[in-house]
């Protein structure tokens, strides 16, 4: 389990912060009065959430693999990563709708029902927490896979293939010979 360690890390700090945005989205009303601009709010998570992903690559690609990493490895980590994320997401989005904001599917479905002009049955359907869990857990996925992919192609080492193949040649000692008298006893 040691080998994912890095990656657990920064799942669980993606996870807490998460926790954090949902605590300042109900206090600046994201859940309440400005509930039509909710899915925006989330989707500024992403960019935090990109953060994330960057600083687990870059420090598995210092400390576990001494700043020599593929793509592929890169992509694996980010992946680890993004499958940690997906599985803890559950619980923020229970904590968020049972304990922080209880009323917000109440609230989310009477918005719908006179901003959007839906009726009350497409307003259940839409106000569900099976339909949140759902699209967040596709989400995660999604973007996980995309950011994964992008971050590391920036973080692989560029020249990998010339660093692993100096790592394989064994090294020429050149002893140099002295002229004249050897120094023997």
């Amino acid at each position: 389990m040691k080998k994912f360690s890095i990656e657990f890390k920064w799942a669980a700090l993606a996870t807490l912060a998460a926790l954090i945005w949902m605590f300042i989205g109900k206090s600046m009303g994201f859940h309440t009065e400005k509930v039509r601009f909710e899915v925006l709010h989330e989707m500024l998570f992403s960019f935090l959430l990109f953060i994330f992903y960057w600083l687990g690559i870059r420090q598995k690609k210092k400390d576990y693999f001494n700043d020599v990493m593929q793509w592929q490895q890169a992509f694996m980590t980010g992946l680890v990563m993004c499958i940690m994320i997906t599985l803890f997401f559950p619980i923020v989005q229970f904590i968020t709708f049972n304990q922080v904001s209880p009323h917000f599917m109440e609230t989310l479905e009477q918005a719908l029902i006179h901003d959007a002009k839906m009726s009350i049955e497409e307003a259940e359907k839409n106000a569900s927490f099976d339909l949140f869990l759902r699209n967040g857990v596709m989400n995660n996925l999604s973007f996980g896979i995309i950011f994964t992919t992008i971050i590391s192609y920036f973080l692989k080492t560029k020249n990998y293939d010339q660093i692993k193949a100096a790592a394989q040649k064994p090294e020429m000692v050149k002893v140099k010979k002295q002229k004249g008298k050897s120094k023997r006893k």
